[in-house]
């Protein structure tokens, strides 16, 4: 019976670990928003000597080839691995080679009489023992084996996460980029401000405090862009740990167009979002196959010190030579077979223990529920307001761009004010970077959602939409000089 049980856990137990990965259903739209975000890092110089140009799936590419989190992990799969061998090894007897020399000299009785004879033997043996407590055994084997599969499960969310985690940062490094444009932009329009004032004092048309006006606004936008191209390399760096990569390498978005790109459609109800993510999030797999783990290590807990144990050995040897058989001193046990129980007092208390790990494993799935409820929601409203903000942040930016070249004619006319030209500069600069960090923002909700549904993956995003003329291309409102 015990037999029987053991080799079918063991048919179980060797099972391949790739069919714990469940094949995605297809949450993309069907058609994507046209708006784009121009990338240029041309105008960013390079932190030390070398430049990489990378895209998403480059950047996915390398995360799962390189990242040292996804390797520990893998490991972590070989160690689980290893103990689920010993759980099975457990179940076989163990097998102690060895030899035994043995001189002896004695009395032996002959011919109806004793006389003195030496002996001298070489026993080559192999000593048989099997000990197996048979409940213990099979509870052992089941809680090695669910805690192989969960870190298996382990290691699929690692790489959700490194992969959701290298394409953050990947937006952030686009964002850094676009603040520097931005900043770019506006050092052009303080410049061209500045040199319009200065022409205007010279010629004695201008007010000596408006040109120490567009200096220092020329002198703030100046820090502004030192600040950006900080904040580029600072994403950089962020990014290149990520991708297990030399930090001196600076890493650039390669030029383009960065297009709002829907990965999750939006007719899909939060009540079908929360059901795909309590079926494909691997984290919280791998928390309920570690409660199967820990009811199966309470059962084990239970039969090891409760259970019958079983105790064989026994003794391989070849036949031994003639003489022996006249050593009357020659002993040689064969086998032997015992069993019973070992029961003891501290066994309650690791009773207790296990009992407690039990729930504590349950409490575990319990937030880990929330959690995943929570992010899922977290992540949709984030994309829903992000949605909404982009074409409200392009009219801003049409509109804000607008009025500082209609208060820059009229500087140029004479009947407009330096600080009108400022104010409108600043205001201009902030509708582009709003436009700018709302685009960014809306794909980072959207990977986050994707992650939250545990379906992200590299496959997801080697998908890159066409991109559509860009949005509000930038262009140097400067005007003719007067």
């Amino acid at each position: 019976m015990v037999p029987a049980i053991v080799v079918s856990l063991m048919a179980n137990g060797c099972a391949d670990l790739s069919s714990l990965r469940l094949s995605h259903p297809s949450v993309a739209p069907t058609a994507q928003p046209t708006a784009t975000l121009k990338v240029d890092p041309s105008q960013i110089p390079t932190m030390y000597r070398q430049m990489l140009a990378v895209d998403l799936p480059t950047v996915a590419r390398v995360a799962m080839a390189r990242n040292l989190e996804i390797q520990q992990a893998q490991q972590r799969v070989e160690a689980s691995r290893g103990a689920y061998e010993a759980s099975v090894g457990a179940i076989f007897p163990s097998i102690t080679p060895g030899a035994t020399a043995v001189g002896l000299n004695g009395a032996v009785a002959s011919g109806g009489g004793f006389g003195l004879a030496s002996f001298q033997n070489f026993f080559p043996i192999a000593a048989i023992q099997w000990i197996i407590n048979p409940g213990q055994v099979a509870y052992d084997l089941v809680a090695s084996k669910r805690r192989l599969e969960a870190s298996a499960q382990q290691q699929q969310a690692v790489e959700q996460e490194t992969t959701r985690l290298a394409a953050m940062q990947y937006y952030d490094l686009i964002l850094a980029q676009a603040q520097v444009a931005v900043t770019r932009q506006a050092m052009e329009e303080s410049e061209e401000l500045l040199r319009i004032e200065r022409l205007k004092t010279e010629s004695g048309t201008g007010l000596p405090a408006d040109e120490l006006r567009a200096q220092a606004a020329v002198a703030a936008v100046q820090q502004a862009g030192l600040s950006a191209i900080k904040e580029f390399y600072n994403a950089s760096i962020a990014l290149t740990l990520t991708l297990h990569l030399d930090s001196t390498v600076m890493l650039v978005p390669r030029a383009g167009a960065m297009a709002q790109t829907t990965l999750v459609r939006e007719d899909l109800q939060i009540e079908d979002m929360l059901v795909i993510a309590l079926r494909h999030r691997p984290d919280l797999q791998a928390v309920r196959t570690l409660v199967s783990a820990a009811q199966a290590d309470k059962g084990a807990t239970l039969w090891g010190g409760l259970g019958p144990q079983v105790q064989a050995a026994g003794l391989v040897r070849p036949a031994p030579p003639a003489e022996t058989v006249a050593d009357t001193e020659y002993r040689q046990q064969t086998y032997a077979v015992t069993g019973g129980f070992n029961w003891s007092a501290q066994i309650f208390g690791r009773i207790k223990t296990a009992m407690a790990n039990a729930k504590l494993a349950g409490l575990d799935l319990d937030r880990q529920l929330d959690k995943v409820r929570a992010a899922v929601v977290s992540a949709h409203q984030a994309s829903i307001t992000a949605a909404k903000l982009i074409p409200l942040a392009g009219q801003e930016v049409a509109s804000a761009e607008e009025a500082l070249r209609l208060t820059q004619q009229d500087l140029r006319t004479g009947t407009g004010l330096t600080i009108d030209v400022l104010q409108a500069e600043d205001t201009a600069e902030k509708a582009r970077l709003r436009r700018a960090t709302a685009m960014v923002r809306y794909n980072q909700a959207q990977i986050n959602l994707l992650a939250a549904l545990g379906l992200i993956d590299q496959t997801n995003l080697e998908y890159q939409p066409t991109a559509a003329p860009v949005l509000g291309a930038q262009a140097a409102s400067s005007g003719p000089t007067p």
